[in-house]
């Protein structure tokens, strides 16, 4: 490593208890900042807050080149977010949990957190994926260019938060 600061966010990787995590997505709360770490072993799932994963004994940043610099051509979607309105915030949360429901079929993007009725039979996982984008862009009032462009975004720069529950 080349300094003695890490950046973290959505694919940093840490040594936890006796295994490797990767931060999945970061999610605002009224706590603090909270992460989505999934087991690169057994894909086990677990949140917890940033200030938690930093601050305990139990982690250790894997620091690697990869992944968000101060040299990139764009903020990451965390100072994106930070820097909104309440109202503004509150529409790219919605419009995530929309993109989460179509690819994954929970709103929160996890069988494991997900609410009463999910998974929509419409958004099952086991429907075809391009009858969830068609039922989506329908009830959006999108078209499919439109939603395929937003969930390009999701795979390219990830998912920051989930709903309030």
């Amino acid at each position: 490593m080349k300094s003695g600061a890490v950046r973290v966010g959505v694919g940093t990787r840490f040594f936890y208890d006796v295994e490797i995590v990767e931060i999945t997505e970061i999610h605002p709360s009224a706590a603090g900042i909270e992460a989505v770490l999934k087991s690169t072993r057994t894909q086990h799932v677990l949140r917890m807050s940033v200030r938690e994963l930093l601050a305990g004994d139990r982690a250790r940043v894997l620091p690697d080149d990869a992944g968000p610099s101060a040299n990139d051509p764009f903020d990451t979607p965390g100072v994106v977010l930070a820097n909104l309105s309440e109202s503004e915030r509150g529409a790219v949360l919605e419009r995530a949990a929309h993109l989460r429901e179509v690819l994954t079929g929970y709103r929160s993007g996890h069988a494991e957190t997900a609410i009463v009725g999910e998974p929509r039979e419409q958004y099952d996982p086991q429907t075809a994926l391009m009858r969830r984008y068609e039922a989506k862009a329908e009830e959006l009032g999108i078209g499919l260019r439109t939603l395929r462009r937003w969930v390009g975004g999701i795979r390219t720069f990830g998912v920051t938060d989930g709903p309030s529950r």
